[in-house]
């Protein structure tokens, strides 16, 4: 499993490579006005680094499968389902940042991780990604019942 993990972050390394050189090929604006070229940019260097870190992370992995895996099932593929949708139902009516948390903390049963680590690091995330698009890139998130 480690060669293939090695493999797919080689491959998602070059994709990022490539979609780094023709994202600046593109009008990148200026500070207050992004042009079209930044978010391209900025996802592949994020993509970049993510394959990055899956190759090191095979090689300093030891064992047969190489680095943790979370056991699929069905199970959790309908508990999973069933925390999307209710995660898409919830989005208007209560808002981004509330239903992204609430998204998060219902992923610990699959996950299986400390409930505090769970519930803090899905506080911190969700606020993140909430003032990043609505303050950052002004992209405006359903706001539910923080905007009464």
């Amino acid at each position: 499993m480690a060669w293939k993990d090695r493999l797919a972050g080689i491959v998602i390394l070059i994709f990022s490579g490539v979609t780094i050189y023709l994202a600046f090929k593109l009008p990148m604006g200026k500070a207050g006005k992004p042009g079209p070229g930044i978010f391209p940019l900025l996802l592949s260097v994020v993509i970049g680094f993510l394959a990055l870190f899956l190759f090191l992370r095979t090689l300093q992995s030891k064992g047969e499968f190489g680095v943790e895996e979370i056991p699929t099932n069905k199970r959790g593929l309908v508990y999973l389902l069933g925390d999307l949708f209710l995660y898409a139902f919830l989005l208007r009516p209560i808002g981004f940042l509330i239903s992204t948390w609430i998204f998060l903390i219902l992923l610990n049963p699959i996950i299986k991780k400390k409930w505090i680590a769970v519930v803090l690091g899905s506080l911190f995330i969700s606020a993140i990604f909430f003032f990043s698009f609505n303050y950052l890139l002004k992209v405006e998130l359903p706001m539910g019942i923080l905007a009464r």
